[in-house]
């Protein structure tokens, strides 16, 4: 829980413009978080296991055939396709692979 104190001493060392957005729409005001830069993905933090997986994830492969097409158990598939939509910020598994696309790593 953050008190007041707390929060007044995080104001007093940081410059509140650099914290907040501030938004003229229509004649009204919105105050927003700021958010923190975006960094580009870049395709080397993905591991060759990763590409592999990804590219039959696009092929519509389901968790167990991409298993048994590599040769690993269905949780290692869970595992990788984890860590590719932690690095490519995706939310679900097609999130990933349309990334992809768009990146230019995948064609379909």
């Amino acid at each position: 829980m953050v008190t007041a104190t707390a929060t007044a001493r995080v104001l007093e060392t940081q410059d509140v413009d650099s914290l907040l957005s501030v938004l003229r729409i229509n004649g009204g005001v919105v105050i927003r978080p700021r958010q923190a830069e975006i960094v580009p993905i870049d395709a080397q933090h993905l591991t060759v296991r990763e590409k592999e997986v990804l590219a039959l994830v696009a092929e519509g492969f389901s968790n167990k055939l991409i298993a048994a097409q590599l040769g690993i158990s269905e949780r290692t598939v869970k595992n990788h396709l984890t860590y590719i939509m932690i690095k490519l910020r995706a939310s679900d598994r097609t999130h990933a692979v349309v990334t992809a696309v768009r990146l230019g790593w995948l064609a379909i």
